[in-house]
């Protein structure tokens, strides 16, 4: 769960929403109260913290959190499910989808991740098309955040939820697997605007990951001299967080998603070699780490896939 600085949170949100401090405010608290609030020099109560979200059509339970009350009932569905994921073991995966569309009940949050993931899962199991993949994380980020279009062309700094976060790099990772590369690095590009005002804690991880997207976005619009100095500084970067575990599984699903589009027909048989080379940096880096989880996860796949030990080349 993330960790957010609530005095960013509340600037944020009201100038994106073209409010001043005064109008905000008004019959909720007093204008230096705002002030100290949104400069992290006074705390706010919960019930003003809740008229002030509301004042922005941010539901505050809704904005803020992963799991709230029944919410924590599926935290270990939500686990699994996503451990199968990982291991791209989507039959598995599958189950606890069932599991956690059956105990979803009526809270927003649950049933957006359900509707999300779900909507992967679909995708990968060729049960909808990429077009249809999109059509779906469109209206669901239209629900969850209506003004997204404009923060995105007007480089508007607007405080995402990880939720949301998460929501909009699925987006991008649509869009990229339409060929919309430009739309992909646009939708990229105001994540990191909004991270980089370091509103949440721990924000560095997800500045990584989209990072690692931009890149291949890059490559697939053959920009590969700024897909390379991107990544250059994003392994030193990773190194410098010890955040070496997003650059491997990027980079390992990246591979993935090539190879199944190979699959598909997408693309030429000869790149299979390139996947194949991926994975094997992306089993190497672990190695480096000493991630026992993910080199097991890589080099069971890669001998699944290529009926060859991981580590008999480089």
């Amino acid at each position: 769960m993330a960790n957010y600085r609530v005095g960013d949170i509340i600037r944020l949100t009201r100038i994106a929403s073209g409010l001043t401090q005064e109008q905000l405010s008004e019959n909720i608290c007093s204008v230096e109260t705002m002030s100290r609030i949104e400069n992290g020099k006074h705390g706010v109560k919960k019930d003003i913290y809740q008229k002030l979200m509301e004042k922005m059509n941010r539901n505050p339970e809704r904005s803020y959190a992963i799991c709230v009350d029944k919410d924590m009932q599926i935290i270990e569905e939500r686990a699994a499910f996503e451990e199968a994921m990982t291991r791209h073991d989507f039959e598995r995966a599958d189950e606890y989808m069932t599991l956690l569309k059956e105990k979803a009940g009526e809270s927003i949050l649950t049933k957006n991740y359900v509707r999300r993931e779900s909507a992967f899962l679909d995708f990968y199991q060729n049960r909808i098309t990429s077009a249809e993949l999109v059509e779906i994380l469109e209206e669901l980020a239209e629900e969850t955040v209506p003004d997204y279009r404009r923060y995105m062309e007007e480089k508007i700094i607007f405080p995402f939820t990880e939720q949301e976060i998460i929501l909009f790099k699925r987006l991008a990772v649509a869009y990229g697997r339409n060929d919309k590369n430009e739309l992909a690095l646009e939708i990229c590009e105001m994540l990191l605007r909004s991270l980089r005002s370091e509103y949440m804690v721990e924000w560095k991880k997800h500045e990584i990951k989209i990072l690692g997207n931009i890149v291949f976005f890059y490559q697939r619009l053959k920009k590969y001299e700024i897909a390379c100095e991107i990544e250059k500084n994003l392994l030193e970067e990773a190194k410098e967080c010890d955040n070496g575990v997003l650059v491997e599984e990027g980079i390992f699903d990246r591979a993935w998603d090539i190879l199944r589009e190979i699959k598909n027909g997408k693309r030429k048989k000869e790149e299979i070699e390139m996947c194949k080379k991926m994975m094997r940096k992306a089993y190497y880096l672990s190695l480096s780490r000493n991630d026992q989880v993910n080199m097991k996860i890589f080099s069971e796949y890669y001998a699944t896939q290529f009926g060859e030990s991981i580590g008999e080349t480089l």
